[in-house]
């Protein structure tokens, strides 16, 4: 497939301005600004393809190392969004607000199970000219490296949890190399995260489940920079 035409469109860069928007062309890498925030307008991999305009907040996390239980893990260069995903833009890739809680497009998405955040994920790639698995939930390691107190790029909630995108096994991690969980059996649980606990605190959860005790559940979303290359 042809390279991306378009990444990353940012506002008032240097490379010109269109109605307010300037647009670098024929760029082979991501843009950021000062710190790390990614746009994620723009982005497309045909002429034919019409990149939808949504703002993921994305952070970069560059190739480096983490420490998980005395373990250090290197990790392949991805990108993750700040924060949880809203209900403005689960609305805008699913046509819908399943939220249970509060009603607002400014507030994380809740009350979405596993397998309806994993088809956010799927329809959003398509809708950002990407390839179909090519932006993912985050993995447990991606996770934690975002949430890596030396490290710390994404936004954490004290009443949400988060799900990741790998089955739950007792033993982990399973590779020290960018580990992306083990084989899923049949009546797979998935790893939740967060709610503010330590960033290596994991629980084995119910798929189908909108939320966890009371508590609210969202998701985030992760791309590793090679999958922005078609």
């Amino acid at each position: 497939m042809a390279k991306l035409l378009m990444l990353f469109c940012l506002l008032l860069v240097a490379c010109g301005e269109v109605d307010g928007l300037a647009c670098c062309e024929n760029d082979s890498k991501p843009s950021s600004d000062s710190q790390g925030i990614y746009s994620s307008s723009g982005i497309g991999s045909s002429s034919s393809c019409t990149p939808l305009d949504i703002d993921l907040n994305l952070r970069s996390a560059p190739s480096s190392s983490y420490i998980h239980g005395g373990i250090s893990i290197t990790m392949e260069a991805y990108m993750i969004s700040e924060g949880l995903i809203t209900q403005g833009q689960y609305k805008a890739i699913m046509g819908e607000n399943p939220s249970k809680g509060l009603r607002d497009d400014a507030l994380p998405v809740e009350g979405v199970t596993w397998f309806k955040a994993e088809e956010f994920c799927k329809k959003l790639s398509e809708r950002m000219c990407l390839e179909p698995n090519a932006i993912k939930l985050p993995t447990e390691a991606q996770w934690e490296y975002a949430a890596y107190p030396q490290t710390i790029i994404i936004q954490r909630y004290s009443d949400y949890w988060e799900w990741t995108n790998d089955c739950f096994d007792s033993e982990y991690p399973w590779t020290t190399h960018d580990p992306s969980g083990p084989p899923c059996p049949s009546d797979f649980v998935k790893v939740r995260k967060g709610l503010n606990h330590n960033f290596d605190v994991r629980f084995s959860t119910d798929p189908n489940l909108e939320h966890i005790s009371g508590s609210h559940i969202g998701f985030r979303v992760a791309v590793k920079n090679r999958d922005f290359q078609q």
